[in-house]
């Protein structure tokens, strides 16, 4: 069955029973089951937190608290690096189920992607919890800046279900793939905002190269779509800021152009891909 939208909207109900499916997977293999989502971070924390301000002394001013601080990058991060891992294996991890039943193959990567969602949300739930047992001293006191949240989270999954239906495609095609992503993450997860703020990068190229130079670095730097992002999120709750809009623009751009992409990637992948399971 064609992956066009129409079949899509069609098989709700399935989409459904995969998402059940995929969170059961998730949780069937260990005792604290879908817990480990959150002491996964928890744990990535406490050893950055002991790196970070025990050993080298940083991040006691601007990012106090910055077990808090640092909480935001690890959950965003590895939602997208869950669905992004699973996703460039579910197709050949399910050849079984697409060459025995005809459905529209886009719902494995779009469940895999609302799975990982729904266990990002949990911990978006335990981190607002968290930064009220620990409020950061620069707070504006303004709770207003909320209201942001639920576009950074509809923009976030668009941006990793667009991802995520490429790298459906090409784990196919390119097997050597599912070796390369989990090095190219790490690497993304560095090169993103998640130990340190966004005024660390500025106030390094500043510090190196005039202004219009720097400028246009920064400026590049913020294309990535996870550091406006975890950046977003941090104003919203740990700073009671709001994210400028310029940053607002290039999430919508990016967000609608990668899931046109993505689904465009697909589509023309779809029949090609089953004839490589």
């Amino acid at each position: 069955m064609i992956s066009n939208l129409p079949n899509l909207l069609a098989r709700k109900d399935l989409l459904r029973e995969l998402i059940a499916a995929e969170l059961r997977s998730s949780t069937a293999q260990t005792r604290l089951g879908w817990l480990w989502w959150l002491l996964d971070p928890v744990l990535m924390m406490m050893i950055y937190w002991l790196i970070v301000i025990e050993l080298f002394g940083r991040g006691r001013d601007h990012y106090h608290p910055y077990w808090v601080f640092i909480f935001f990058g690890l959950i965003t991060w590895r939602q997208f690096s869950t669905s992004a891992g699973r996703a460039a294996g579910v197709l050949s991890g399910r050849q079984t189920l697409i060459r025995t039943v005809p459905f529209p193959t886009m719902l494995l990567p779009v469940a895999t992607v609302l799975s990982s969602f729904f266990f990002f949300l949990c911990a978006m739930v335990v981190l607002g919890g968290m930064a009220v047992i620990a409020p950061a001293p620069h707070h504006s006191g303004n709770l207003l800046p909320l209201i942001q949240l639920p576009a950074l989270l509809l923009l976030q999954l668009a941006i990793v279900t667009g991802i995520a239906l490429v790298l459906s495609c090409l784990g196919v095609l390119y097997r050597d793939l599912g070796e390369l992503v989990p090095h190219l993450l790490r690497a993304g997860f560095y090169l993103s905002p998640g130990l340190y703020g966004v005024d660390l990068v500025k106030g390094a190229l500043d510090a190196r190269f005039n202004s219009e130079v720097a400028g246009g670095l920064f400026s590049l730097y913020m294309l990535n779509p996870f550091a406006v992002l975890i950046t977003g999120y941090r104003s919203s709750i740990f700073y009671g800021e709001y994210l400028a809009w310029p940053y607002w623009i290039t999430l919508i751009v990016e967000a609608a152009g990668l899931m046109v992409v993505g689904y465009m990637v697909y589509q023309h992948y779809d029949r090609r891909v089953i004839k490589f399971l």
